[in-house]
């Protein structure tokens, strides 16, 4: 009889090794890429990673993660991110870091193009998305939005959502620290997914390759759109094209001279228009146009712009083309938000068609 209990014993201690194996052996997760984010202080959070739609950015930071892609910045081997900082934090927009704990934030050595997917939206908080300074200029810093920030879709990539600890996010102050990010791999697809120096740099070259085509395709788009309607306008030196609507009256403005401006504009390709304001000359989605006190030499709407109003008389109208390199050129233009509105965005790279009106 004892011998029977003592088998028993044995059976059932068996069972709930075997179970506590399994209980250990199931994933944490869904099948995908993910990284747990330990900040310092405030705990740990879990954002998956879009490395399908978005193989080159994920890459990108996975490859940086885990050291497993040559920089400029950290020695091969060397956890990018680990003791890094929460360098920018602005409350209800976005949390951002990137730069490592050696504080070598221009030494990354490349830069990556956006790798846009309209799948993931940044209208919501825990999007990840990556930050640059225009177009096509991503390196190692990353953000992570605290609100709904639909605005950035199709400006910055977005590559990633938080699952887990959103409510870390939401505490993280700048200068808190990240104490580790890893990797996790959960099914066969993301475990195949160990990018190398050689793999990443086939990704870029073949996104670079893309985007000189996306730009030669764009050039060509507006070329042919203003030789087609407007095919008397005049080229100035600087590139812009403008051609006169109404005859002014007097002389040219001189530096210091204070006139009244009115316009209404929109962007070539897409055909978003926008009207001055009052709240001197910025753009934003209207009706009528606001006239503004417009001080020649001192006032800056853009270069393409402010260089067509010093040329322009009293009374005068043009229409005025303007190339993005004369306009908001690779920064784009990010109005004030509004409450109860999406915040209006002139997308970087855009040329601009203005009618423009010296009201008095």
């Amino acid at each position: 009889m004892n011998r029977i209990r003592l088998f028993a014993s044995f059976g059932i201690a068996a069972v709930a090794i075997a179970a506590l194996f399994a209980a250990c052996a199931a994933p944490k997760y869904p099948e995908g890429l993910y990284a747990e984010v330990t900040t310092a202080g405030k705990g740990l959070f879990v954002f998956r990673i879009d490395y399908e739609h978005t193989p080159m950015t994920a890459a990108n930071f996975v490859g940086l993660a885990e050291g497993t892609i040559q920089n400029g910045a950290v020695s091969a081997g060397t956890p990018y991110y680990d003791g890094s900082k929460w360098h920018r934090v602005v409350p209800g927009h976005v949390i951002q870091c990137g730069i490592p704990k050696n504080g070598s934030e221009e030494g990354l050595g490349y830069s990556i193009p956006n790798e846009i997917y309209a799948g993931i939206t940044q209208g919501k908080a825990g999007a990840v998305g990556m930050a640059n300074g225009g177009p096509h200029t991503n390196g190692s810093q990353w953000y992570v939005t605290l609100g709904d920030r639909t605005y950035l879709d199709g400006i910055y990539t977005a590559w990633g959502e938080v699952v887990q600890g959103l409510d870390v996010v939401m505490s993280i102050v700048q200068g808190d620290e990240i104490q580790t990010v890893k990797i996790v791999r959960v099914g066969k697809a993301a475990k195949a997914f160990r990018p190398t120096t050689e793999s990443f740099k086939t990704m870029t070259d073949e996104a670079w390759a893309r985007v000189k085509k996306e730009d030669a395709d764009r050039k060509s788009a507006e070329d042919a759109a203003v030789t087609a309607g407007w095919p008397q306008a005049i080229e100035a030196e600087n590139g812009v094209k403008y051609l006169v609507t109404a005859e002014g009256k007097g002389k040219p403005f001189a530096a210091g001279d204070k006139v009244q401006v009115a316009y209404s504009g929109k962007c070539l390709l897409s055909g978003m228009t926008f009207v001055s304001t009052a709240e001197n000359g910025t753009p934003y989605p209207g009706e009528a146009p606001a006239a503004f006190e417009y001080e020649i030499g001192k006032t800056r709407i853009n270069p393409g712009f402010d260089a067509q109003v010093a040329a322009m008389k009293k009374g005068e109208k043009r229409t005025v083309i303007v190339p993005a390199d004369q306009a908001y050129k690779n920064n784009g233009f990010f109005a004030k938000q509004r409450e109860g509105e999406k915040r209006f965005v002139i997308p970087p790279a855009t040329m601009l068609i203005y009618q423009i009106e010296i009201v008095k």
